[in-house]
C-alpha cells in the first residue's frame, strides 16, 4: 500500500491500518474462536455480564470490528480503485490491552483492482467478509444477524457521509450499498436502510438506525447516540 493514498483530508479513513511489524497482531480466525472471544469478551466487560449479557456484549465487540475495518476499505476503493483481499486469513488485528479490536493489518500484496460502478460488484469481497463474520459472531453470541448489519451499516455510513465531503462523486457508488433493497442477484441486502434519517421534534433532521444495536440493556452502557428505540422508551 503506498502510504500517499491516505495524505491530507483522507488522513483519518486510515488511522486503524496497521502499517508495519511493530504492533503483534492476531490472526482474524483465531480471534473468532470461541475460546479467544470468551477470554476477550471478560476482558473488556468483566465477570458482571459475561456471559449473561453474551449477545449485547457481542454486538458492541463488532462494532470494533466494523469500526477498523470498513473506513480504509471503502476508501482505499472508491478513491484509488483497488480493494486488498478479505478472505478472513488474510486479516489481522491489533488489541487494545483491554482487549477490544485495535488496528486492522492487511495483506497488501493482494492488491487487485475494483474498477466495476455497480456497488455490490465493487465491495463484493467487503460484504463476503462480513457475511462470514457476522454469521460466527451470530451463532457465538446468540444475536441476530441484523442487528450486526445494522451497525456494518451504521459505520459504512458515517465513512460515506465523510468522505463526500471531501470527494462527493466517490462516495456515490458506495451509497448504493444502503439504497438498494435488493442485491443484483435477487437477494435481500442486509445494509438496506441501515441508517435512516426523520425529522425531529424541532424540526431538525435526526439520525437513527435501523435496528438497536441492544446496548440499552446494559445500564452503564446505555443507548447509543441513534438508537431507533428511544421515541418508545
Amino acid at each position: 500500500m503506498n502510504r500517499e493514498w491516505f495524505d491530507g483530508p483522507l488522513a483519518g479513513f486510515a488511522r486503524t491500518l496497521v502499517l508495519d511489524n511493530a504492533r503483534p497482531v492476531i490472526p482474524l480466525p483465531e480471534l473468532l474462536r470461541e475460546k479467544i472471544l470468551d477470554r476477550l469478551l471478560l476482558q473488556v466487560y468483566g465477570p458482571e455480564l459475561m456471559p449473561d449479557k453474551l449477545p449485547v456484549l457481542v454486538s458492541q465487540w463488532f462494532k470494533f470490528y466494523a469500526m477498523q475495518l470498513i473506513p480504509p476499505v471503502i476508501v482505499t476503493s472508491l478513491v484509488q480503485g483497488v480493494s486488498w483481499p478479505l478472505q478472513l486469513d488474510q486479516l489481522a488485528f491489533a488489541l487494545h490491552e483491554r482487549g477490544f479490536l485495535d488496528g486492522v493489518k492487511f495483506e497488501s500484496a493482494g492488491l487487485v483492482a475494483s474498477p466495476s460502478d455497480e456497488p455490490f460488484e465493487r465491495f463484493a469481497l467487503l460484504l463476503e467478509n462480513l457475511q462470514q463474520v457476522i454469521e460466527q459472531l451470530s451463532a457465538y453470541g446468540s444475536v441476530a444477524p441484523g442487528v450486526l448489519w445494522s451497525s456494518a451499516g451504521d459505520y459504512l455510513e458515517t465513512c460515506l457521509r465523510q468522505l463526500a465531503q471531501i470527494n462527493g462523486a466517490s462516495a456515490q457508488i458506495g451509497y448504493g450499498l444502503l439504497r438498494e433493497r435488493l442485491r443484483p442477484d435477487g437477494r435481500r441486502n442486509p445494509l438496506f436502510k441501515a441508517i435512516i434519517y426523520i425529522e425531529g421534534p424541532d424540526g431538525q433532521s435526526v439520525r437513527q438506525r435501523r435496528s438497536c444495536c441492544l446496548s440499552h440493556q446494559v445500564e452503564w452502557v446505555g443507548r447509543c447516540e441513534h438508537c431507533p428505540l428511544t421515541d418508545r422508551a
